[in-house]
């Protein structure tokens, strides 16, 4: 970590995460505060402030945890990683007292995040029945931000304080009267997200309706509107514990409103799957959170040992978002490739508003690549206008199972000859993807809107084909279930004669299983 490098905002952040892993948080602390402090503004400041939010939590140091997530809510430049933080600054609030929350609001002036914090204060000051003081808080957030979505959030807080209370009373690990049958679907119902949280909705239903054909068990579903917004979200979460306890909920579509329940459903001791949120650390929350659309990286490292022990290329390269799930792909692949005695020649970053990557591009073509693993979105590769340079290397170009969407397949294929990618996630049952296909009426939805239906469908049965299949009436026993079901797919290892069945190429337009004699340049290796 030399002090005059240019990237040392990355090296810190990549030694911090080693610390962390080998359990050393007091160093991953160090490290991150000592970079914090020295360099506050640094274009890496905001995941090292993310990564040590986390590190604080893990501690039990709520109040800096805290205080971490607004200065990461401000070097947040993006409307999404604003809210995100948002929603885990609520989440960690949670924990605070109201003097607390005060305390942290009085000492961040000039933050942004003065109206979020002036509604939580105000949330624990009705919960903790100091009303009065409720009403000088809001009257104080009122003249300092008086159009502001949290003030009109707090003037209704004050016209329903039980909604506060019922919010912050103590759950009970394992709800009593569980019913096994019944399933809670939260998601938005209402708000700029309708279209996305119906057909979310939609997709749990048909499952419902499946596994009932199936007779895994009848099961009856009740949906919950979140209006994308994580305090309703968690309101809702806890209204429907209070109401009818479920055997499982699904939800929220969104990550923040999902880190917010899961808050929720890990308190109470309720399995809660989540089919969609891309977060990718939704499931260090706790055991009771099942980030079924996340393979834990299972993709990446199939990828990697499909390269190599099945089409024996021994040289491989990586052009990656530089974001820090690209990163997070980057090692995976990389260090799987590595492990099974690759060489990795090159390694390329594309920057969230880079133009083209003419120049990344390059230097992989310099290093003689036999396979380029690509886990970049296929409508951002055509964006960058990289398909005809990446052809150009006559290497086997490896991408996510994202490639094989109908929208964007046939253009990969056409300009790709040489390509592969996972075929349905990992932790679907055989024929389930299909079966989707077959029932679902798209009914003149947007394609985004029928991704998150398939999304939340392969979830849903998921959900359904364990509770069937374990015959679990508990959460505690349907959790224990959804663990070792979930575990046994990402850990797999698959053998060589398993690896062409799982890859997809593109022919004619149309996505196929990748075929068993492929030619290879061997003398290349």
């Amino acid at each position: 970590r030399y002090q005059g490098f240019a990237r040392l905002d990355e090296a810190t952040l990549l030694a911090a995460r080693s610390a962390r892993r080998l359990h050393d948080t007091a160093e991953a602390l160090k490290l991150t505060g000592e970079f914090l402090t020295s360099h506050p503004e640094a274009p890496g400041a905001p995941a090292l402030l993310d990564l040590r939010a986390e590190l604080l939590l893990e501690t039990g140091d709520a109040p800096r945890a805290a205080e971490a997530l607004v200065l990461l809510y401000d070097r947040s430049v993006t409307a999404t990683a604003r809210e995100d933080a948002g929603a885990r600054l609520a989440a960690t609030a949670a924990t605070l007292s109201a003097d607390a929350l005060g305390a942290l609001r009085a000492a961040r002036p000039e933050s942004g995040a003065r109206p979020l914090l002036g509604y939580l204060w105000a949330g624990k000051l009705l919960a903790e029945r100091r009303d009065g003081e409720a009403r000088e808080a809001v009257a104080v957030l009122r003249s300092e931000a008086p159009a502001d979505v949290w003030t009109a959030k707090s003037e209704a807080l004050l016209r329903d304080p039980e909604a506060v209370v019922l919010a912050e009373r103590p759950l009970r690990p394992g709800p009593d009267g569980v019913d096994p049958q019944h399933v809670a679907v939260l998601c938005p119902l209402t708000g700029r997200h309708t279209v996305l949280g119906n057909a979310y909705y939609d997709g749990i239903r048909l499952a419902r309706d499946e596994a009932g054909r199936r007779g895994w068990r009848q099961y009856t579903l009740t949906a919950h509107d979140t209006g994308s917004d994580p305090v309703d979200a968690a309101l809702a979460a806890r209204r429907v514990l209070a109401e009818k306890p479920p055997v499982a909920m699904v939800g929220a579509l969104l990550s923040a409103p999902t880190v917010a329940v899961a808050l929720v459903a890990g308190e109470a001791g309720l399995p809660l799957v989540s089919p969609t949120a891309t977060d990718p650390q939704l499931e260090d929350l706790g055991p009771w959170v099942f980030a079924t659309g996340s393979d834990g990286g299972a993709e990446a490292r199939l990828s990697a040992r499909f390269a190599i022990e099945s089409q024996r290329l021994t040289r491989v390269a990586v052009l990656h978002p530089d974001d820090p799930e690209g990163l997070r792909l980057y090692e995976l692949f990389a260090t799987e490739a590595i492990e099974r005695g690759a060489t990795l020649v090159a390694a390329e970053a594309v920057a969230a508003d880079a133009a083209d990557v003419a120049e990344q591009l390059r230097r992989i073509v310099a290093a003689g690549p036999t396979a380029i693993y690509v886990p970049v979105a296929a409508e951002r590769l055509l964006q960058l206008d990289a398909l005809a340079a990446l052809a150009a290397t006559d290497a086997l170009i490896l991408g996510p199972r994202s490639w094989g969407a109908p929208a964007t397949a046939s253009a990969l294929g056409a300009a790709l000859p040489r390509l592969a990618f996972p075929s349905v996630p990992l932790a679907a049952g055989a024929g389930w993807q299909e079966r989707f296909d077959e029932l679902w009426d798209a009914q003149g939805r947007p394609p985004e809107a029928n991704a998150v239906a398939r999304q939340a469908f392969l979830g849903a049965m998921l959900l359904f084909d364990t509770l069937g299949e374990s015959g679990a009436t508990r959460p505690a026993d349907l959790a224990a279930a959804l663990r070792a079901r979930l575990a046994h797919v990402r850990d797999a290892d698959w053998a060589t004669g398993d690896l062409l069945p799982a890859m997809r190429t593109v022919r004619d337009g149309a996505v196929v299983r990748f075929p068993a004699a492929t030619p290879v340049d061997a003398g290349r290796n």
